[in-house]
């Protein structure tokens, strides 16, 4: 009986925390992120190589509240971007060339589960 009622002083601790102040809980690509009421970023360097590649990045989930952005970007610069809200199971293509990208996700105000995957592959024009 103690061991209950002190889990649900934790679930009741970690409810206030996420009202208050946002959670995430997950861990990109292997397992899909849980956001209650979170505002944030999130950066994934990635290499490509090679000639006619492409990023290729799977979003999958729904957010109740708020909206995601996945972008891509070299130097600082964005090469290309989407924005997500509501039920959304998206395959986006980024064209590139040889060098170092960074992949973003960008959240604001975020309540639902949202699943990432991403690679660099070869594609056919």
């Amino acid at each position: 009986m103690r061991s209950l009622g002190f889990l649900l002083l934790v679930a009741l601790g970690m409810y206030w925390y996420a009202e208050e102040y946002g959670l995430a809980v997950g861990y990109p690509p292997f397992l899909p992120m849980l956001y209650w009421k979170y505002t944030g970023e999130a950066r994934y360097p990635i290499r490509v190589t090679g000639l006619m590649d492409a990023v290729k990045v799977k979003v999958g989930g729904e957010l109740k509240e708020g909206r995601l952005w996945v972008a891509l970007l070299r130097e600082g610069r964005v090469v290309g971007e989407e924005r997500f809200s509501g039920a959304f199971q998206r395959e986006l293509r980024f064209p590139t060339a040889p060098g170092e990208y960074v992949i973003r996700f960008r959240l604001e105000d975020a309540k639902g589960f949202v699943r990432y995957d991403w690679v660099a592959t070869k594609f056919a024009p």
